[in-house]
C-alpha cells in the first residue's frame, strides 16, 4: 500500500512554492496534521472495521494466526520492493511511447521537497481501485471468511502503520519511543543524504535483507537527493 498518485512535477513543484502547512511539533499537532489527510481516515476506518467484524466473526482457531504472520513477514519484503521499483521508476520509453507512471512524478516531487507535507500521504484516487482488488482476492483465495478477514486487517493495521511512520519522517515530532525514532532517522537519510539507501519507512528489516542499510559514516551526501534520476529541471519547466 505504499502508491502515491498525483499530478505533474511541475504542479507539485508550483505548490510548494506557497504556503506550506505548519510542521507539527506536539503530538496533538501530529495527529490533527495526520488526520487532516483523506488516507489516514480511510485506513484507520479499513482497519478498525476489518477488525472489529473479525472479532464479530469469532470462531477462532490457529490456523487465524497463518495468514497475519505470512503477511507481517513479508511486509518490509513488499515495501522495499514496492519504493524501489514503482515509486523510484525510472521513466522509459516503450515502442516510441513515454512510459512514466503518475506516482513515479509524484514521488519526484516528494523529494524534491520533502518538507511540504501535502505530498507525503498516499493520494485518495488510488483506494477506489486497489482495495476493492485486495479484499476481492482475499475473500476468493481463503478457504473461510473468517481467515480472509482477519489477513485484510492485518494489512490494512500495516498499511496504517505505514502512513503513521512515513508522516513521521517528516515531521519535527517523534513518540518518546526508540523504534519510532530510529525509523524517523532512517527515513531522513532516504531524504538527505541518499535517495537509494535506506528504502524501509514502517521498517528496516527489508533493508537489513537486501544490503541498502550501510554504515552512514561510509555514505556520501547524493548529488540527486532532491532530485531523483536528475529529471527535475526537465519537469519543471
Amino acid at each position: 500500500m505504499t502508491l502515491r498518485g498525483g499530478s505533474s512535477m511541475k504542479t507539485s513543484v508550483n505548490q510548494a512554492q506557497s504556503a506550506e502547512p505548519v510542521n507539527p511539533t506536539t503530538g496533538s499537532a501530529f495527529f490533527k496534521a495526520f488526520y487532516s489527510y483523506m488516507s489516514p481516515k480511510i485506513l484507520t476506518a479499513l482497519a478498525v472495521g476489518l477488525i472489529g467484524f473479525r472479532l464479530y466473526l469469532g470462531d477462532w482457531s490457529y490456523a487465524d494466526l497463518i495468514a497475519p504472520l505470512c503477511i507481517l513477514a513479508f511486509w518490509p519484503v513488499q515495501e522495499w520492493l514496492i519504493h524501489v521499483y514503482l515509486l523510484h521508476m525510472k521513466p522509459r520509453r516503450i515502442f516510441g511511447i513515454n512510459f512514466d507512471l503518475s506516482v513515479g512524478r509524484s514521488h519526484r516531487a516528494h523529494h524534491a521537497n520533502p518538507s511540504d507535507l501535502r505530498d507525503i500521504t498516499i493520494n485518495k484516487e488510488v483506494f477506489p481501485t486497489v482495495v476493492p482488488i485486495l479484499l476481492g482476492l482475499a475473500y476468493w483465495l481463503f478457504p473461510t471468511i473468517e481467515l480472509a478477514t482477519g489477513a485484510m486487517a492485518t494489512y490494512f493495521a500495516l498499511a496504517l502503520h505505514y502512513e503513521f511512520c512515513h508522516f513521521l519522517g517528516h515531521t519535527t515530532w517523534c513518540p518518546p519511543i526508540e523504534y519510532y525514532r530510529r525509523r524517523q532517522r532512517m527515513h531522513r537519510l532516504h531524504h538527505y543524504r541518499d535517495e537509494k539507501l535506506w528504502w524501509g519507512v514502517s521498517t528496516g528489516l527489508g533493508d537489513l535483507l537486501l544490503g541498502t542499510a550501510p554504515d552512514l559514516k561510509t555514505v556520501e551526501k547524493s548529488p540527486t537527493v532532491h532530485n531523483v534520476h536528475g529529471l527535475l529541471s526537465e519537469e519543471s519547466r
